[in-house]
Order: structure tokens, then C-alpha cells, then sequence
């Protein structure tokens, strides 16, 4: 009986194919949606400041997933340039993997529990209108944002010392040490999946369903005239709802997968299955392009669906285009001034 689990766990040419393909896939959609994403996310970083937005206290969550988002990115694109073998030198190697590991997952985490944070402020002012301006102000905000920020780095900080870098067998970034008690790395993907991917998707979704019925119920009560504003928060709204699902069902397979991993690897290191182990290669490239399309189109959508938001990109390009026209004069200017000077020296 053994034996023939043996031979069908070895007997894995049919998933060559499968494997070949998904990584192929992975890294033309990778790559794309890479490049798409940092540029978005460095914009989204740029327009949130301007006088308009730094008035509401919303900004500073969109400026803070933008920045989370854009490590996250970097991460990502520099594995893809290991895995394209553009760089020889696996970095991952030099520095500690678990470092490595954190930049990945660290992120995201900050990212859903501020979109969370987000969502649930937004239905609070939606409630509790007068409340909510003494409440939720831009100093209470900021410090909600660094609580998030110094819990996650003080959560990640423990997993430098459990893991290291294996270019033969490493799948989900990074190993763990026999050394580390088994109990640590079997509670650690549950709570990443339940408390950091699960609760905060299913609270923006809450959120933004409240957020919705609110704005039908208003829609009713004005016979369809809604004021600018009050489109814009529906548009808004229907924005967080739809990002919430994305993340619920491309982040939270990977970390279920994480699982499955993390048991494999305890229970059966010494007699790893190479066809399990391919599905696992598979799943994992799949489930990346997903969270990688996530975290890249959030400046998309929102360049798309808010009329403000494209104005305020519009004025950041007009910007530096004029401001870039103004150097290149202020050059042509100096230039001329310093060919003039030559000529006065030689007619002198």
C-alpha cells in the first residue's frame, strides 16, 4: 500500500504542463500589473496632500494603503526579478528571509486593517454626524494609523528569527527552523487568516452595505436628486464594497494555502509529496497574480468613478508638466545669458 502511494505521488508528468503555463501567466500578468500598480500607487500618494483632500480625514487612509500597497509592490516585482532571473544574487540570501517575508506580508496586513478602520469611520459619519466631527478628527486618525502600523511591525518582528531562505525547496518565500516550536508556526497562519484577512474584509464589506442602504434610503426620501457629494459617497462606497470582496477571495486563498503548507511541511518533511508540491507551486502563482491585480488598481478605480479625484490627478500633471516647462526656460534663459557674456569677452 505504501508503495503505491509512493508511485502515484511520483508519478507527476500531468502537472508539468499546469505548472509551466501558471508560471508563464505569472509573470507577464505580474509584471503588468506591477508596473501599473507602483506608478498608481506613487500618484495616489501625491494627490491625497493637495488643499482639497488634506481637509478629510479619509486621505490619510488612502495615503497610508497607497504607501503600504506601493512596499508591497517592490516586494513583489524584486521576487519576480529573482524568479526572471534578472538578478544573480539572490538577496534573500544575504539578508534574512524573515525580513523579506515581513515587507510581503506586513503590508498587506497594514492595508486591510486601515481600509477596515477606514470603512468603519465612514458609516460612523454616516450615524452619528455631529459625533463624528469631534470624534474622528486628523490627530485621532494619525494616531490610529501608527497603532496599526507599530502593531504589525511588533507582530512581523518575531518571524525574522523563524525562517530562512531555500532556493530547492522553498515555496511561500521562506523555511522555517526545526528549532522553532511546531505550535508557534501552526498558530501563526491561522491568525493571519481569521484576524488580519478575514475580519477586516468582512467589516468593510458590513460597512459598505450599511453605506449603500444608506444612500438608497436617502435616494427615496430626495425622489432621485442627490447632491454631488452624496453620488460621490455612493460611487465610494460601491468602490470599498467591491475592494473588500477582491481582497476577501484573492488574499485569503493564499493564506488557506499557507496553512496547508505550513502542516505538509511538519508533518511530512522528511517525505514531501513532488505532485502535492506542484499543485501547491501552481496554486501559489495564481493566487499572487490575484493579490497583485488587488493592490495595483485601487488608483485605477478610483481615477475612473470620481470626477474629483481625476481633476485633482489632472492638476498634478498640469503641474509638473508647467513646472518642467518653466526649468527648461529658466535653462534656455541662462544659457542664452551665459553665450551673451562669451560674446561681449571676445568683441571686448
Amino acid at each position: 500500500m505504501n508503495n503505491t502511494k509512493i508511485e502515484i505521488c511520483f508519478n507527476n508528468w500531468d502537472y508539468k504542463n499546469a505548472s509551466h503555463v501558471s508560471h508563464i501567466i505569472w509573470s507577464v500578468c505580474g509584471f503588468l500589473f506591477i508596473m501599473l500598480g507602483i506608478p498608481g500607487n506613487i500618484f495616489l500618494i501625491l494627490i491625497m496632500p493637495n488643499k482639497t483632500n488634506r481637509k478629510e480625514s479619509t486621505s490619510l487612509y488612502w495615503t497610508a494603503i497607497a504607501i503600504c500597497e506601493l512596499i508591497f509592490l517592490t516586494g513583489v516585482f524584486w521576487l519576480w526579478c529573482v524568479g526572471m532571473s534578472i538578478v544573480k544574487i539572490d538577496p534573500r540570501e544575504i539578508f534574512s528571509c524573515g525580513v523579506f517575508y515581513s515587507i510581503l506580508m506586513g503590508p498587506t496586513i497594514s492595508s486591510n486593517l486601515h481600509l477596515a478602520s477606514m470603512s468603519i469611520d465612514r458609516v460612523f459619519m454616516i450615524l452619528h454626524p455631529i459625533r463624528y466631527r469631534i470624534i474622528v478628527t486628523r490627530r485621532h486618525v494619525i494616531i490610529r494609523i501608527l497603532i496599526i502600523f507599530i502593531t504589525v511591525i511588533l507582530l512581523m518582528f518575531p518571524l525574522n528569527f523563524h525562517f530562512y531562505y531555500d532556493s530547492k525547496t522553498t515555496i511561500f518565500i521562506c523555511e522555517f527552523y526545526a528549532h522553532i516550536d511546531q505550535w508557534k508556526l501552526r498558530v501563526w497562519p491561522f491568525i493571519h487568516a481569521i484576524l488580519f484577512v478575514l475580519c477586516p474584509s468582512i467589516l468593510t464589506c458590513i460597512s459598505a452595505v450599511i453605506l449603500l442602504r444608506n444612500r438608497y434610503n436617502h435616494r427615496k426620501k430626495q425622489k432621485n436628486k442627490l447632491s454631488e457629494s452624496a453620488r460621490q459617497m455612493e460611487r465610494n462606497s460601491v468602490v470599498l464594497l467591491c475592494i473588500s470582496i477582491a481582497i476577501l477571495f484573492s488574499l485569503l486563498p493564499t493564506v488557506i494555502l499557507q496553512i496547508f503548507i505550513v502542516h505538509d511541511l511538519l508533518l511530512n518533511h522528511a517525505s514531501l509529496c513532488p505532485k502535492r508540491w506542484k499543485t501547491y507551486r501552481i496554486l501559489v502563482n495564481w493566487f499572487w497574480i490575484l493579490s497583485v491585480f488587488v493592490y495595483s488598481c485601487k488608483f485605477y478605480i478610483r481615477l475612473f468613478i470620481s470626477k474629483t479625484f481625476r481633476r485633482d490627478f489632472m492638476k498634478l500633471i498640469h503641474c509638473t508638466f508647467r513646472r518642467e516647462q518653466n526649468n527648461n526656460a529658466q535653462n534656455l534663459i541662462s544659457l542664452n545669458d551665459q553665450n551673451k557674456t562669451k560674446i561681449a569677452d571676445i568683441e571686448i
